[in-house]
């Protein structure tokens, strides 16, 4: 809804802006919230955790009903509208690369404290995860203007996937060199997160008269990618242990990489409004 309703307020040349801006506010209150949660629990007990999370809750409606102007909105489409979705080749082609670059980062991700013990900095496991949580502020941020400047968020997003791929198959040896380690988890953290922006600006694109349906759907593939990494993440641990997690990472972001260009090979051109 935050994403459909960005892209709606400014010009269709801003609004890989928007997307960035939005998806910004999604990390930083992830990398912000987690521990400043985790620092009012400790000195107010979780109740004053959940009393912050209600209190800014209520600040958000306010803010929404008091400042938010009035968007007009498409039709609701159908079940079967929605369902007709899928039956789309290149909606569903869009969604499976989230989804397959949501397996590496996020799922990976999951399993980040054991991969930080075998390299030696299980304590500095907490400067690591601000390492990633920053990387992915920068993302989030810059990806918007990037893609506004350039113009094509698939080769964005083919660029984005290459970076992630190389970074993840990096991590067993980077993360074994002091501090330059935490470099490659700044840049699988902005990678990570920047990827979100240039698929909804697609779908978006793809499906102007849907396009909330379609950025749900692909969130929704985010976050099964996720769901689905971290239980492959077990699994390969158990079978080949610790040291191969960055190594499957890294596969499965290949296959995303392949998959994008595919579609950059015989893409459809997009709704320019």
């Amino acid at each position: 809804m935050a994403v459909a309703a960005a892209t709606a307020l400014v010009e269709p040349h801003r609004k890989g802006r928007a997307l960035g801006f939005t998806l910004g506010g999604m990390s930083t209150g992830t990398v912000v919230g987690v521990p400043a949660g985790l620092w009012i629990a400790e000195r107010l007990s979780w109740q004053g955790t959940l009393t912050l999370v209600a209190v800014l809750g209520a600040l958000a409606t306010a803010a929404i009903l008091l400042r938010l102007p009035d968007i007009p909105a498409a039709e609701p489409p159908s079940w079967r509208a929605r369902v007709a979705l899928l039956a789309d080749p290149w909606i569903v082609a869009t969604v499976a690369v989230s989804f397959l670059t949501a397996v590496a980062s996020l799922g990976l991700y999951t399993s980040v404290a054991p991969l930080l013990d075998r390299a030696g900095l299980g304590e500095a496991a907490a400067r690591c995860f601000w390492a990633w949580g920053v990387g992915g502020l920068i993302g989030s941020f810059a990806v918007g203007p990037l893609i506004d400047w350039m113009g094509a968020p698939r080769g964005l997003m083919a660029l984005i996937l290459t970076i992630l791929a190389l970074t993840l198959a990096a991590l067993p040896v980077l993360l074994r060199l002091g501090s330059p380690g935490y470099l490659p988890l700044l840049i699988w953290g902005a990678m990570g997160w920047a990827s979100q922006a240039p698929q909804q600006h697609t779908l978006l694109g793809l499906k102007p008269d849907h396009g909330s349906v379609a950025v749900a759907l692909n969130s929704s593939a985010n976050y099964l990618g996720g769901a689905v990494g971290a239980a492959l993440g077990g699994v390969v641990m158990a079978m080949a242990g610790t040291a191969a997690l960055p190594v499957a990472a890294a596969g499965v972001a290949m296959a995303a990489l392949v998959l994008q260009l595919a579609i950059l090979a015989r893409r459809r051109p997009m709704a320019t409004a």
